[in-house]
């Protein structure tokens, strides 16, 4: 009898350790279903918290275990789902690239994002302040990446936000791309570069100190980047120096910058990629480049009358994540890579005198 009486704080320390650990360990074993659900739920969500900067460098206090993300803007669901998709409760209506699903959707109003009980809310610098301002007042913490026009800035942004989440595999997979860019471009970097430029005949000849960054990334010349676009349109007389459309157009908004067809006629490129819903499989990234490789009017370009034509994912070079990372370890393997497809003509690179 005494024995037994001995033991007992002994078995009730070792139940007590191992419910302890039960919690302790809740957060990541039932992911989404714990946090902000019942008094446990909450005691748990916010019994760790630390401190975040975000992109405007605004300081803000998120919980250790970072469960509860409503996205805002387009490609924001990128950003985060390489940290795990499973953060992400609901986002607005913009597009993104990832195969997450997500079943939420809210309005761009205090009350609809508030339903949903974020940790946090990350959205673009875009986003209207006041919005911002209203979610933050009702003790939302709104983290904010800015969408500036340059690879660099997008890697920037990509690792900030995956500290929301402790994370590392989104530098993990832009270092990955970047190697693999690497890999595929070294045996080529004596050779000639080609004029490379990117086109859809739907949307026109696109711009971007992005895409002028990964064009140059894969040993390649920004075909579009002398195009100087004028408040009338563009100006097919004049060439500026070719880093004006990101001076005058420091953000990333890409859409805005769009050239034409008689851009194109007079770039006169090597390697024309029409960014398309290739990867997608549908039959609509057939017809957008026959619209290219046949359309009368282009049949003096070099990259057609030598067939370097190729489709690009169009939601890769849109997203404004590690996703044109990949986009871009594409385009280098169309271009030097060991593998090529039915009907395409593989690019011969020339090596340089």
């Amino acid at each position: 009898m005494f024995k037994k009486w001995v033991l007992l704080p002994y078995v009730v320390l070792g139940i007590c350790l191992a419910i302890g650990l039960l919690i302790g360990m809740a957060p990541d074993l039932l992911g989404d279903v714990i946090p902000k659900h019942g008094v446990i739920g909450r005691m748990l969500a916010s019994a760790n918290q630390r401190k975040i900067e975000d992109s405007q460098h605004t300081v803000m206090v998120v919980p250790d275990y970072v469960r509860r993300v409503v996205t805002l803007g387009a490609g924001t669901v990128d950003l985060v789902s390489v940290a795990g998709e499973p953060y992400i409760v609901a986002t607005d209506g913009s597009p993104y690239s990832s195969s997450a699903v997500i079943n939420g959707r809210v309005q761009p109003t205090v009350e609809s994002i508030q339903s949903y009980e974020p940790d946090v809310v990350v959205a673009p610098d875009t986003t209207p302040p006041g919005l911002v301002a209203s979610l933050r007042a009702a003790g939302i913490p709104v983290f904010i990446y800015t969408m500036k026009d340059s690879l660099k800035d997008i890697s920037l942004n990509t690792k900030q936000v995956a500290k929301l989440f402790n994370s590392t595999s989104a530098e993990s997979s832009i270092n990955s791309s970047v190697m693999n860019v690497k890999k595929q471009v070294e045996p080529h970097k004596n050779d000639v570069k080609p004029v490379i430029v990117l086109y859809n005949p739907t949307h026109g000849l696109y711009r971007s100190g992005v895409l002028r960054d990964m064009i140059e990334m894969i040993h390649g010349i920004d075909g579009a980047g002398n195009l100087k676009i004028i408040e009338r349109g563009k100006d097919p007389n004049v060439l500026s120096d070719v880093w004006d459309y990101r001076a005058s157009s420091p953000t990333f908004n890409m859409q805005e910058n769009m050239g034409t067809k008689a851009d194109l006629i007079r770039i006169n490129p090597d390697v024309i990629f029409v960014p398309t819903r290739y990867i997608d499989k549908l039959p609509d990234y057939k017809e957008d480049l026959n619209a290219v490789i046949k359309d009368p009017e282009l049949q003096a370009v070099t990259a057609i009358k030598k067939g370097y034509v190729y489709p690009i994912h169009e939601m890769h070079i849109m997203s404004y994540s590690s996703w044109m990372y990949f986009g871009m370890q594409q385009m280098s393997k169309w271009l030097y890579g060991d593998w090529s497809y039915d009907n395409f003509v593989k690019y011969q690179s020339v090596p340089a005198n």
